[in-house]
């Protein structure tokens, strides 16, 4: 029996990977709602799922997202939090940290240059 629920996560972490992939398709093509709503229906999954790692990854999306639309103060929301995710989790040396580092430190000179 436990066999099917492995099934079903594993499509539930499919549906997630590919929600993910369309958010971010849809936010460099311009389509800002339509990636918010699908990061935001993937991170739901990966919450209810408590896949930390995962929902780190996602909410560096949502950041990225949020970049993309000029919306910094909640860029730096979702960096945030999936920052405190790894570093409480998985530490410091890894690479989701190292890109949340790299996307910190564009957006906070992003918003230098605009100040």
């Amino acid at each position: 029996m436990p066999h099917k629920h492995h099934k079903c996560l594993r499509s539930q972490l499919k549906d997630i990977g590919s929600l993910n992939r369309s958010a971010m398709a849809a936010g460099n093509a311009g389509k800002l709602d339509t990636a918010f709503k699908n990061m935001n229906k993937a991170l739901d999954l990966t919450r209810e799922l408590d896949k930390k790692c995962l929902t780190a990854k996602l909410l560096n999306n949502l950041g990225n997202l949020h970049t993309m639309s000029g919306e910094w103060d909640k860029a730096l929301l979702s960096y945030d939090q999936s920052m405190t995710i790894v570093t409480e989790h998985y530490g410091t040396d890894n690479t989701l940290f190292k890109t949340l580092q790299k996307n910190l430190v564009y957006l906070l000179t992003l918003d230098v240059a605009t100040a």
